[in-house]
């Protein structure tokens, strides 16, 4: 079978290829038309092309002014970078001075709380060393004040013991 059968008649198309035959039929019909239309759609075709003409050029001034503005704008962009990058450049300077001071504080922390409990340590030692002095010091007092209640208590009995030699010479009478 062809891809496109030989057409003798009208009808024999119809029986064997449904709407293939009924396209075919209506080619076989002639149509008369009134002789304004062919002008008519002429005209309206001229009409839509021109109105296709207009929208093409609306179209091409309106993305080349959307790719002036878009230069524009890239200019823009590429001189607020230029007056941006000192300014980016200098914080990052202060963020890598931010960080080596933060790191400087942490060090000086760290040796301020050694120092603190080195002090911590020592204070410890010298207040177990000046108790121990404390102990031998009131171990020390109380021998001295017993030795001092001891020689003051001989000293009175001596100090009577004169006093009362003393008035048996007459000592005590030239006053």
């Amino acid at each position: 079978m062809e891809a496109w059968p030989k057409v003798t008649t009208a009808g024999g198309i119809v029986k064997r290829h449904g709407y293939l035959g009924k396209m075919l039929l209506l080619q076989d019909t002639v149509i008369t038309v009134a002789g304004w239309v062919g002008p008519t759609i002429a005209i309206s075709l001229v009409i839509i092309a021109g109105s296709f003409a207009a929208i093409a050029l609306v179209i091409a001034a309106t993305a080349k002014a959307a790719a002036g503005q878009i230069e524009n704008l890239g200019r823009a962009v590429e001189n607020l970078r230029k007056d941006l990058a000192p300014a980016l450049d200098s914080v990052h300077l202060l963020g890598d001075e931010a960080r080596q001071l933060a790191a400087k504080v942490g060090n000086e922390a760290e040796d301020v709380v050694e120092a603190s409990r080195a002090l911590r340590m020592k204070v410890k030692d010298r207040l177990i060393d000046l108790e121990a002095v404390y102990d031998v010091l009131e171990s020390e007092i109380e021998e001295t004040a017993l030795d001092v209640a001891t020689t003051l208590r001989s000293f009175r009995t001596r100090a009577s013991w004169y006093r009362w030699v003393r008035r048996l010479l007459g000592a005590g009478k030239h006053r």
